[in-house]
């Protein structure tokens, strides 16, 4: 096996063609030195140098070695740079997996703070679907996804929760009547209900609520995504079935959360990565600055 540090020293001794300058420059003792390079020559058979009154000088076969030697050093060193780059953080790539809607409310307050701090890092968003975003996740085109805990855990990742929302009924002012009384789930049959189409998390829990609470709903529209979804309630299309963190900062004097007893399930939301999968330091820190500014 080659001892790089036995051709450091070696290096740097044909170097500065000197042993004692050698030493100063290697921070360790003349004789150490001298030790050293005798070992090298022992192990490959060989001598490199030629001693003088004045110091040492490479032989042919050391010259032909510090060539070699210089360029593997070379190599080291920028190897050590790019490792040094990445653990300070003056490169690399996170890829995230998020849905378009939770990237727009919760993670780009988060990101800008990042990016402020980590100007060099690039974040690469992916906002397909949360199946698709999971498939992605397994077959390693991303990093991790930050998404809705789904209802059942997969046991090949790890789920770190960083919030709870909930699903709630939302209408505008062409459903006032209903603004300050509270409904039974039943009394929702009444109404045109407006649902995410399936495959989506979202669909899923209406059709959980609908059974828990025996009711019987064909929705009016079904929706491709959240943020179209609300605009069709503000539209005053229907009542409809989104998350509450999504539509927070919509609700005001003309659109409302329908209530309900019971109200449909509190969710968690946060980081979903593989199981037994080393992160980057960026990623790592990208979740640290999400964290703690939570």
């Amino acid at each position: 096996m080659i001892n790089l540090e036995l051709y450091r020293i070696f290096y740097v001794v044909a170097e500065t063609k000197n042993i004692t300058k050698a030493s100063e420059k290697l921070c360790i003792s003349q004789p150490a030195v001298t030790k050293q390079i005798k070992k090298l020559e022992n192990e490959l058979n060989t001598p490199l140098f030629i001693r003088t009154k004045r110091g040492v000088i490479l032989n042919e076969c050391g010259e032909k070695i510090f060539n070699n030697v210089k360029q593997a050093l070379t190599l080291l060193e920028e190897i050590d740079n790019i490792i040094n780059d990445y653990t300070k953080l003056n490169t690399g790539t996170i890829k995230i997996g998020i849905s378009t809607s939770l990237m727009k409310k919760y993670l780009l307050k988060h990101l800008e703070k990042f990016h402020n701090k980590y100007p060099n890092i690039i974040v690469d968003i992916y906002t397909d679907p949360t199946k698709d975003l999971i498939t992605k996740l397994k077959n390693g085109i991303i990093d991790f996804v930050i998404g809705k805990f789904p209802i059942t855990f997969d046991k090949e990742l790890n789920y770190h929760e960083l919030g709870k929302t909930r699903y709630v009924f939302v209408a505008n002012n062409n459903y006032f009547n209903l603004k300050n009384i509270q409904l039974k789930p039943k009394d929702l049959e009444k109404y045109p209900i407006i649902l995410q189409e399936y495959p989506s998390n979202s669909r899923n829990s209406a059709e959980k609520y609908y059974e828990k609470n025996n009711i019987n709903i064909e929705p009016r529209m079904n929706i491709a995504s959240s943020n179209l979804l609300i605009d069709f309630i503000k539209l005053g299309y229907g009542i409809g079935y989104v998350t509450e963190l999504y539509v927070k900062d919509e609700l005001n004097k003309d659109m409302f959360i329908v209530n309900l007893n019971p109200k449909p399930e509190e969710i968690s939301f946060g980081i979903i990565s593989l199981k037994n999968n080393v992160m980057t330091n960026s990623c790592k820190k990208f979740i640290e600055v999400i964290k703690n500014n939570n």
